[in-house]
């Protein structure tokens, strides 16, 4: 059995320790500048603490923060002191064999992984979404509960699409977009670029 860390201790982190029911990692505790009852995790402190469960011999942790820009700049972060990234895969979640998902990931509760999909480091699976054949979810994307790629949809690194969201097959998402929720994606999305409605169009400032 694998020892954890948790970084991270709001409402995603508890999805996050939700889905770790198959036994397969032993999550120590939690960190967090502060104690969150909800949690059923020891408080073990804040980021300084991190270095000190790293000499202690926790190998892992995992990144159960849902903001994309400040889970990578943690990513690299814990790495520097040594950790490596654990992944959450939920008992309930279906992963297809042909397809890959890379450390630091979370596949959580109710989720579908396709064949020859490539989920990449950080990246989050979030529940009941479903990701179809042949797509690929960049490292520290997001994609939020109840949202579904069809095949060949390829999302890059730090994408958000918020709940509810549909891509039809074969669209490329650009770098650190956002897609609003709900929206319905049939076309390519420009890096950096905020989307909303259906068909998803670009949101302009009032």
């Amino acid at each position: 059995m694998t020892d954890v860390v948790v970084i991270g201790g709001g409402g995603h982190a508890m999805s996050c320790v939700d889905a770790c029911d198959d036994g397969s990692l032993r999550l120590v505790g939690y960190i967090s500048p502060s104690p969150d009852d909800r949690l059923p995790l020891p408080h073990l402190g804040g980021d300084d603490a991190l270095g000190e469960l790293r000499a202690a011999g926790v190998e892992f942790a995992f990144l159960a923060i849902g903001d994309n820009a400040r889970r990578a700049a943690l990513g690299e972060s814990v790495r520097r002191l040594g950790f490596q990234l654990a992944t959450i895969v939920a008992s309930t979640a279906r992963v297809s064999p042909h397809a890959t998902v890379d450390p630091g990931a979370a596949v959580l509760h109710g989720a579908h992984v396709g064949p020859r999909s490539h989920v990449a480091t950080g990246a989050i699976i979030n529940t009941a979404a479903s990701i179809d054949h042949d797509c690929t979810v960049g490292a520290y994307a997001h994609l939020a509960p109840g949202t579904h790629l069809a095949g060949g949809v390829v999302v890059d690194q730090g994408v958000f699409a918020g709940v509810g969201v549909s891509v039809i097959p074969d669209v490329k998402i650009g770098a650190w977009a956002v897609l609003g929720a709900g929206a319905v994606v049939i076309d390519d999305i420009p890096p950096a670029t905020t989307v909303v409605g259906a068909p998803a169009r670009t949101r302009r400032s009032s």
